[in-house]
């Protein structure tokens, strides 16, 4: 006849055994989007997703009023591929910059 601490024993080897077979045949579980093609697929729609409006959208007139700072930030960054010659809103941008002190002209 067994002891106590052998019945106990062996309880627990019989349950450590059934939970590893349980959690060894159980099916993967894949959260949704996490799936490689899933992934891909959403790489490629951001990459296709303009991150800012074309400069053709921008308007490149004289802005009619005076600009703030922050505004004449915000014209520098969307007028990057201006110049200052030929861009007369990123030029007002460029001499509200200049007079705040935050750009300094070559």
């Amino acid at each position: 006849m067994m002891g106590s601490w052998q019945v106990f024993a062996a309880t627990m080897v019989m349950v450590g055994m059934m939970t590893a077979v349980v959690l060894g045949v159980r099916p993967q579980r894949i959260p949704h989007g996490r799936t490689v093609d899933e992934i891909r697929q959403r790489i490629l729609t951001e990459a296709l997703i303009p991150m800012s409006p074309p400069t053709a959208a921008l308007p490149h007139t004289e802005p009619d009023h005076p600009l703030a700072v922050p505004e004449a930030h915000r014209t520098m960054q969307q007028h990057l591929d201006c110049t200052v010659t030929d861009c007369a809103r990123k030029a007002a941008a460029f001499r509200v910059l200049v007079a705040a002190g935050r750009l300094k002209p070559r």
